[in-house]
């Protein structure tokens, strides 16, 4: 089998929540639509591989001419050749940014497992983790905000909630206050945080968040590691002094290394991990080895929103991969109508979880008149593809 040909098209799925357009916030950006580059990788034998991710102009442009011949199942040898040698910028490749590498892993592995006649995970060990336990999106807003969506959700079935903080620390304690109050004690509580305070503040509003029994915060403070050698030092030392879980995100280069360096300081309780911040499955379940012989269990992160072929990869991954024995980030319900997804038959959470789907490789098939008229609204609405502020931040101490 060999590749004859990479096609992409750009397409903006706008957002959606309980049947109405509306946008997701945090406190850095807002964003109005997932856009996302649908990659079609071709073989000599009429299998086609999909993915949604990536750079286009770097797919197009490079990726494409050198895969043109190459047996897919050379899957580990052509990512080397991306991430080593003359394509190479070091450190954390420019040329290759992690998401457009996991974007032909995710196309190459369609192919492999489309060959096989059997779905990823099938070829990954089989199912450990089934069905997948995943938590809602929430995106920040204002106490009252946050609370009338949840509760929404709460009545939909949702179990568990991944919630946006970091505008100011009076206010992020109000609405971990006011959703655990809101929900009661049996709805797991997970915050996100994104980074935003320096250690003495993120010690201090950790503290008082404590007494509402958090299930986790995530990067409490900066982790673009290695650049800041000392963020991993100050996560283990909000670790200790609050008790609360902490989840470690990794946004830079050498995932591998990063996940020892979090093993080794017991900076974090779990680690937080998506293909498209580390490149490849293969260099997933790495880092998933990683911890698990550390003693830390792994989570799976969204984006908010995959869309269905990406979305397909990690829950492929996450049902056969043990380390991931927490719940898992989920952003399906962005996609409910009036909104869509690029696929026929869309993932739908039921009671807090996800199924895998079955079929041969990624298991999903893409309806090409959606992704037809997203292409379209990629194209006429400038809106979408527009990166807008977030709620921001009062005061300016809290800047770095």
């Amino acid at each position: 089998m060999k590749i004859t040909d990479v096609r992409t098209v750009m397409v903006a799925v706008p957002f959606a929540k309980f049947g109405e357009y509306k946008p997701v916030r945090m406190w850095y950006m807002t964003r109005h639509a997932s856009i996302q580059c649908v990659t079609y990788i071709d073989t000599d034998e009429g299998i086609t591989g999909v993915a949604t991710q990536g750079d286009q102009q770097i797919i197009m442009n490079l990726i494409k001419p050198a895969v043109i011949g190459r047996d897919p199942f050379d899957i580990e040898k052509i990512k080397s050749e991306f991430t080593s040698g003359p394509f190479y910028g070091g450190g954390w490749s420019r040329a290759f940014p992690t998401d457009t590498v996991a974007a032909l892993d995710c196309a190459l592995w369609d192919i492999i497992g489309k060959k096989c006649g059997q779905p990823l995970y099938k070829l990954w060990g089989g199912k450990v983790n089934d069905p997948v336990h995943v938590r809602y999106w929430l995106s920040c807003g204002s106490p009252e905000e946050q609370v009338e969506e949840a509760r929404e959700a709460v009545a939909r079935g949702w179990k568990s909630f991944k919630v946006k903080l970091g505008t100011d620390p009076d206010t992020d304690v109000e609405r971990v206050k006011a959703l655990r109050e809101a929900l009661g004690d049996k709805i797991e509580l997970c915050f996100d945080i994104n980074g935003g305070y320096p250690l003495n503040v993120a010690v201090n509003t950790l503290k008082r968040m404590a007494k509402y029994n958090p299930a986790s915060v995530e990067d409490p403070v900066p982790s673009i590691w290695p650049y800041d050698p000392g963020s991993l030092e100050s996560m283990a030392d909000i670790r200790r002094i609050t008790g609360i879980p902490i989840e470690a995100h990794n946004h830079g280069p050498n995932c591998q290394e990063w996940a020892m360096a979090v093993v080794n300081k017991r900076a974090a309780d779990a680690i937080h991990l998506n293909n498209a911040f580390v490149g490849t499955v293969l260099d997933c379940r790495r880092i998933c080895a990683i911890a698990e012989a550390g003693g830390l269990i792994v989570t799976g992160q969204s984006t908010a929103a995959e869309l269905g072929p990406r979305n397909a990869l990690l829950l492929h991954l996450f049902t056969a991969e043990r380390a991931f024995k927490g719940t898992n980030d989920s952003s399906t319900h962005l996609l409910e109508p009036p909104s869509g997804d690029i696929i026929k038959n869309e993932f739908r959470t039921v009671n807090g979880t996800l199924k895998v789907p079955e079929g041969p490789g990624l298991g999903v098939e893409i309806d090409e008149e959606k992704v037809a008229r997203y292409h379209e609204l990629y194209l006429s609405n400038e809106n979408y593809r527009r990166h807008e502020p977030g709620l921001g931040r009062k005061d300016p101490y809290l800047w770095f």
